[in-house]
């Protein structure tokens, strides 16, 4: 995981400074059946690549295809597996970019597939004391509580979301909710929130007024929140923030723009001559994180699962 989350943050990096590129996620929808598709190349890990999958009753069939860079197809892979590992891996490398320093209490809300690879990213990244857990079946959330305490991570499952993040100095969303599943005030300004969960347009995890409190918003697609992002869509919608006021990721990991810890005076982004210039905030709140989940990450992800195969099982000469 050490690896993906290195290999994730220079990817990003290398979009910021053109030395990669992804595609927005497209979709072939009827009313009976729905396909997706999205393609990056990664001259750095030696390869091209995309993800496509199928929707059917809220289930995911991922595939990853990777080629070399001579065009020649290297294998294919189960793009599940991969999807659980590399989304909690862009998490890692936003929290170790802009948490606050020293954070130390941790939640999870939502308790479906992503809820367990980010309960424990959160155990690697972050010297906890603590990580809650809510979901909206409390049952759930004492399972997933009672799984994490298996693997020596200090959980405790809690009956409401404005408990689960009380002070809490990251907080991540993994939930399908149409709804805000937290209260804005209920998020404390020195908060890291990485929402993972809103990606379709309709979806909605947080309340759009904690957009107008926040120093800083970043996504890792400027590109493709305005048709993906649920939150963002919404929260532009109830005018509490504007598009032009979002920022790259790629930018912030690239050193183009400058993001302080939450909380912090000043904490609003800088930039000096990067195309995000002009979106500064004096505003002393949360940083909100948004992901959709871009190609780069599936692609990288299965570059460094095909090179440790080919580093177990060399090719016959």
């Amino acid at each position: 995981m050490r690896r993906l989350v290195e290999a994730t943050a220079q990817a990003f990096a290398d979009l910021a400074g053109g030395r990669a590129a992804t595609t927005v996620r497209v979709r072939a929808r009827t009313a009976d059946a729905m396909a997706s598709a999205m393609a990056a190349a990664v001259p750095a890990v030696g390869v091209t690549g995309g993800k496509v999958y199928a929707t059917v009753d809220g289930r995911f069939t991922f595939h990853v295809v990777l080629f070399d860079l001579d065009g020649r197809l290297l294998c294919t892979m189960d793009g599940g597996p991969l999807t659980e590992a590399r989304t909690p891996a862009l998490s890692h490398v936003v929290i170790d970019r802009l948490a606050r320093p020293g954070s130390s209490l941790a939640a999870v809300l939502g308790t479906g597939r992503e809820a367990l690879p980010h309960l424990t990213m959160l155990a690697r990244a972050l010297d906890v004391d603590q990580i809650r857990v809510w979901g909206r079946r409390p049952d759930a959330a004492e399972a997933l509580a009672a799984t994490g305490r298996s693997k020596g991570i200090p959980v405790r499952a809690c009956r409401s979301s404005a408990e689960a993040v009380a002070d809490a100095d990251v907080v991540v969303t993994v939930t399908s909710a149409n709804e805000p599943i937290v209260a804005a005030d209920a998020i404390v300004d020195h908060a890291l929130v990485c929402a993972a969960g809103a990606t379709k347009p309709e979806r909605c995890e947080l309340d759009p007024a904690l957009f107008a409190r926040a120093s800083a918003v970043i996504t890792d697609s400027i590109e493709g929140a305005p048709s993906e992002c649920g939150d963002l869509i919404h929260a532009v919608e109830a005018g509490t923030i504007r598009w032009d006021q979002v920022l790259d990721l790629a930018d912030v990991l690239a050193g183009t723009v400058r993001v302080r810890a939450p909380g912090s005076p000043g904490a609003g982004p800088s930039s000096a001559g990067s195309p995000s210039a002009g979106r500064s905030s004096d505003r002393v709140g949360p940083v909100i994180f948004e992901t959709q989940g871009v190609a780069i990450q599936d692609v990288v992800a299965a570059a460094l699962v095909w090179q440790a195969h080919i580093d177990r099982w060399p090719a016959n000469p």
